[in-house]
């Protein structure tokens, strides 16, 4: 994920990275330093000659999205995911169960989402899984998802109640 960039005062700008990880940090961190000047009517960047040679002090960015608790619309989760790259996140823990919401299609266990989920319209798809983590691929992240069981899975017993022990 390392880089360089380097913007000379006159001329062309240039990345060198081993990874396109790295080629779409540099770029996020070039989109970063382009400012419009309103009294020229232009994009420039200021301070310039300027080199940035990047690397991250760890491998292992994340953020936790708890969708469980506050479900988050597919645009919105998106919309999320791509301002990851923005601040060199590289991965969405994404907490999707928990014990007041099964918000997550399972194909071969149906009524844990339509009975767990908090809202019957709160669920996230196969597809729409699929979906984020390709979107999410694309931008340089990637997804961990989280199902926590057992201590989180009474939203599974509102589906399948004969799975739980006697309250």
């Amino acid at each position: 994920e390392s880089y360089v960039l380097s913007v000379p005062a006159a001329g062309t700008v240039t990345v060198q990275a081993d990874t396109v990880w790295g080629a779409l940090h540099a770029l996020e961190t070039f989109s970063q330093l382009v400012e419009f000047n309103f009294d020229r009517k232009r994009y420039e960047v200021a301070s310039v000659p300027l080199l940035v040679d990047d690397f991250p002090r760890f491998p292992h960015r994340e953020v936790l999205l708890d969708t469980a608790r506050h479900f988050f619309p597919l645009p919105v989760l998106k919309a999320f995911v791509a301002s990851l790259p923005y601040v060199k996140i590289n991965t969405l823990h994404w907490h999707m169960v928990d014990a007041i919401s099964f918000s997550v299609e399972v194909p071969r266990r149906p009524l844990l989402a339509s009975k767990g989920a908090s809202d019957r319209r709160e669920r996230y798809t196969v597809a729409d899984m699929a979906e984020v983590v390709e979107f999410a691929r694309l931008h340089g992240v990637r997804v961990l998802p989280e199902v926590d069981v057992p201590a989180h899975g009474a939203s599974w017993c509102k589906a399948y109640p004969e799975i739980c022990p006697d309250p």
